[in-house]
């Protein structure tokens, strides 16, 4: 069953926390690493709402939290545009060139996010994983 964004946002979080739960590649390239993320779809002209914020929790190969939150403590954060985030789950957009080049901006620590840019790769494929339908 698809799962729409943005309006089903707390379902489609739901669906990927549990691909990441069944993703054993994500369990290996997560192995000692631990970090919190903020994953942020940003309005823009396709989309007009709040912002979707993502707390995401790397722990040792384990994804123990992935949730909706607003305020929360984090290491490493990832924002972008709705437009952006849309060709990226759809596989049209390379997560690494759409931060070096842009829509997207990285926040926190470069070199330890280099150090486990396999496990942000898992990170990406099993979002991409999930089966999503786009309301804009």
């Amino acid at each position: 069953m698809s799962t729409t964004l943005p309006e089903e946002a707390d379902e489609w979080v739901a669906e990927w926390h549990g691909a990441l739960a069944d993703r054993p590649a994500f369990a290996e390239a997560a192995a000692d690493f631990a970090a919190t993320f903020r994953f942020e779809i940003t309005p823009d002209d396709a989309y007009d709402g709040d912002p979707i914020v993502v707390r995401l929790v790397v722990d040792d190969g384990a994804c123990p939290v992935a949730e909706l939150a607003t305020e929360f403590d984090y290491d490493f954060a990832l924002r972008g545009p709705y437009e952006a985030w849309k060709a990226m789950l759809r596989g049209e957009l390379d997560a690494a060139e759409a931060v070096v080049d842009g829509p997207f901006t990285v926040e926190g620590n470069t070199i330890e996010l280099l150090q486990h840019q396999e496990a942000v790769a898992e990170l990406v494929r099993a979002a991409r994983d999930v089966d999503t339908t786009f309301a804009h």
